[in-house]
């Protein structure tokens, strides 16, 4: 999942330049995998994902699962890898093809893939719907179309501690108004995907819990680490807030609800 922080995420993401910040945001990526890819595989996995499989993988991140397809659609398959930002998905198998692509504006071959999968994508794109469309179209007939995004209403519904309450509401709030991401889009993909024209529609959520220095709150709080020069040109927070704030997220008694994390996947009807 991405981090949702101000310079964080698919739809109007910059790709970093600096040294520090490529070292966070590579450490941030491999949170990711450790956290998520798992739950990812098992769920492609019950959809039918098999040797010889055509998939497409939209936001191919730091890799990792990228890799896990590769292995898994075997010699005979292909996994088409895109983003906007290729920088972080490392040495891949030879059955990958590397493309980068805006999901929403770019042209993908038309009914071509078996399974299309996207991950922590659609909430950083404006033009979600428009995006989600593209992925369809790219599907084969009878092809599964799989999505996976979060819903921050758990996270936002408890008593969240103070300055981190401040600083992560400060980052989304700019993140929301500054690229259209939208931190609620995980209760509209169901509907979403039956609007699109699917069938055999399903979806799935789950909330864990975020410690303190750990990868279950880390990949999250880098996310927010990376903002941290944004948050301060803009005036929005000082620095000893924003300092605060990251350090009482790293401390062992941390422990919040992290976001209510939400799959959906659904078939493209035979013609």
């Amino acid at each position: 999942m991405s981090g949702g922080g101000l310079v964080a995420g698919y739809g109007g993401r910059r790709a970093p330049d600096d040294p520090d910040d490529i070292a966070t945001e590579t450490a941030r990526h491999g949170l990711l995998g450790s956290n998520f890819d798992a739950g990812s595989a098992r769920l492609l996995t019950k959809v039918g994902l098999g040797e010889g499989f055509h998939v497409l993988e939209v936001g191919a991140g730091g890799g990792s699962l990228v890799r896990w397809l590769a292995d898994q659609v075997g010699p005979d398959g292909r996994v088409m890898a895109t983003d906007i930002d290729l920088q972080f998905v490392g040495e891949q198998p030879a059955n990958v093809i590397l493309r980068q692509h805006d999901i929403a504006a770019d042209r993908l071959p038309a009914e071509h893939f078996d399974l299309v999968h996207a991950r922590a994508v659609l909430q950083h794109v404006p033009a979600r719907e428009q995006a989600l469309d593209n992925m369809v179209a790219a599907t084969k007939p009878g092809g599964w179309v799989v999505i996976e995004d979060v819903d921050w209403l758990v996270f936002d519904a408890q008593d969240l501690p103070e300055p981190f309450a401040t600083l992560q509401s400060a980052v989304r709030g700019a993140t929301t108004e500054a690229n259209g991401y939208d931190g609620y889009w995980g209760r509209r993909m169901l509907g979403a995907l039956r609007d699109a024209g699917l069938v055999d529609v399903e979806s799935k959520g789950k909330v864990v819990t975020m410690h303190g220095g750990t990868p279950s709150a880390e990949w999250y709080v880098l996310a927010l680490e990376r903002a941290r020069p944004a948050i301060l040109e803009s005036g929005l927070l000082t620095a000893e807030v924003v300092d605060a704030a990251l350090a009482q997220a790293r401390q062992p008694d941390f422990a919040v609800l992290g976001p209510l994390t939400i799959s959906a996947w659904g078939r493209r009807p035979q013609i």
